[in-house]
């Protein structure tokens, strides 16, 4: 039984998203460079897991999925043939599969028609698919183009230089890497700099000291596991970190993150420092995070030394959906409540992140404890989640990056070992991912077999623990049918 005969237009209670203007939306990645890509599995001990590293070599196009690069969507013709008979490819799928605790919700990208829709406004737990709405609350409140500065302050009456975290979590620990996100901003090329700035003042040695009062309150969420940390899959979230807060060599399989990033960073930035030649005179003793003084300072008595900045919003924002990062999207989520005049916390991001999408689509229903997926409190429906996917496809900001920013099937990220074997597919799918133990999400945008630009989204979270790759596999069925769709 199709369950949406007609198609019919959504209707948005709040602003619509006018005009279809999206120049800057590109629906592939023509060039991929090399990519950890990690994904989310519940075959491992935990909540939630991360799978081994896989290296994707450097794809000049995905003409070797058999898929030539589909245009930008301000190129997409609007006269491609919308697909009619959806509903029965899905619902064959559907029937097939017997799946239970699903929604879907699929739409036209331009027109904003529903072509499907089944339990589609009941919230569920989106798991990772979480940070679909962190990173479109990221982008349009903070901007796609604004980055984060990594500083360092100098006291003269004390000769005490303090290091500033500014929300920067992919700092490198070596020398900065204009080509890179991870380690855009290195540590070594701030105290190189620092130690140059303070040899023009006839500054040669300092006391050190550690400000991380950007953020306040608890730096690790009370519905996460401690253990997760030696797992890799969240660190306590600080402004300052170098590559996320994972520790031990990236040669090994498996990498766990520190309990303390932050004074793991000053560490770093010590031992490059007394390398660029600055005596420090005393051992880095980071100041307490409840200590007044060190996190305000005397602002009267401070000059800045140096600085060294991210990665653009846009490119962050990509990070943390491709890898599908935990601690990118947390420290998103506090950058979020700041732009909004919030504090930067753990408590104030989940409300800045609704807040940041109230003008788009109306979140009544919607409920977020974290802004990475790692609850199974959140909750979100495929309708609104199709929201705001259809709206960034026809956005003229910067919420037209989101989509271009989601993993490419068969391609990167936590896609790279999915629809690797359906030729239309392959390449031609968008879509942020979501795994945990009883829960598959996925939601994005794809181009079907006419040249029409579909979005959707589509939640599992009633699934047997020992059934949740099989439910990821109906998801994948549905997704790459619309792929294959010329169904009219």
């Amino acid at each position: 039984m199709n369950p949406t005969p007609e198609r019919k237009k959504s209707k948005r209670s709040k602003k619509a998203v006018a005009g279809i203007t999206a120049g800057s939306l590109a629906v592939l990645l023509a060039g991929v460079a090399a990519l950890d890509a990690y994904d989310v599995f519940p075959e491992l001990p935990g909540i939630l897991t991360t799978e081994p590293a896989i290296e994707v070599q450097d794809v000049p196009s995905p003409h070797a999925q058999g898929k030539d690069v589909p245009a930008p969507a301000s190129a997409l013709d609007d006269s491609a043939p919308v697909p009619t008979a959806i509903p029965d490819e899905v619902d064959k799928v559907l029937s097939d599969a017997k799946v239970k605790g699903f929604g879907i919700e699929i739409r036209d990208g331009l027109s904003d028609d529903i072509l499907y829709a089944k339990n589609e406004n009941k919230p569920r737990t989106p798991a990772s698919v979480t940070k679909v709405l962190t990173g479109s609350a990221a982008l349009l409140t903070i901007g796609g183009e604004k980055r984060l500065f990594t500083t360092t302050q100098f006291d003269p009456a004390t000769s005490t230089v303090t290091l500033q975290g500014g929300g920067d979590s992919l700092l490198g620990a070596r020398e900065s890497q204009p080509g890179a996100v991870n380690g855009h901003a290195g540590l070594a090329t701030l105290a190189q700099q620092t130690a140059e700035s303070l040899k023009s003042q006839n500054v040669a040695e300092v006391a050190l000291d550690l400000d991380t009062s950007r953020y306040s309150g608890k730096d690790f969420s009370p519905g996460w596991e401690r253990v997760d940390i030696a797992k890799g899959v969240i660190t306590p979230i600080q402004p300052l970190m170098i590559d996320t807060g994972y520790v031990g060599s990236k040669d090994k399989e498996w990498r766990g993150r520190s309990e303390h990033p932050a004074k793991d960073a000053f560490a770093v930035f010590t031992k490059e420092l007394k390398a660029a030649g600055i005596t420090v005179s005393k051992d880095p003793q980071p100041a307490d995070a409840t200590d007044d003084d060190a996190q305000t300072g005397d602002e009267a008595k401070l000059t800045e030394l140096a600085e060294v900045e991210s990665a653009t919003i846009s490119e962050i924002v990509e990070y943390a959906l491709v890898h599908s990062d935990n601690v990118v999207a947390e420290v998103l989520g506090n950058e979020v409540a700041i732009a909004q005049g919030e504090p930067g916390s753990l408590e104030a991001g989940p409300q800045a992140v609704l807040d940041a999408l109230s003008d788009t689509v109306d979140l009544g229903q919607t409920h977020l404890e974290d802004t990475s997926g790692l609850s199974y409190d959140n909750q979100i429906s495929p309708h609104d989640l199709t929201t705001i996917l259809q709206a960034s496809v026809v956005a003229d900001d910067s919420l037209s990056d989101l989509i271009a920013a989601m993993p490419v099937g068969g391609l990167t990220g936590t896609l790279t070992d999915r629809f690797t074997k359906d030729r239309n597919a392959a390449g031609a799918v968008h879509a942020k991912t979501g795994t945990l133990s009883t829960v598959t999400s996925l939601a994005g945008g794809v181009l079907d077999a006419d040249g029409r630009y579909l979005v959707f989204t589509l939640q599992i979270d009633d699934v047997d623990k020992d059934k949740i790759l099989e439910a990821r596999k109906t998801v994948d069925d549905i997704v790459a049918a619309l792929a294959n769709c010329g169904c009219r």
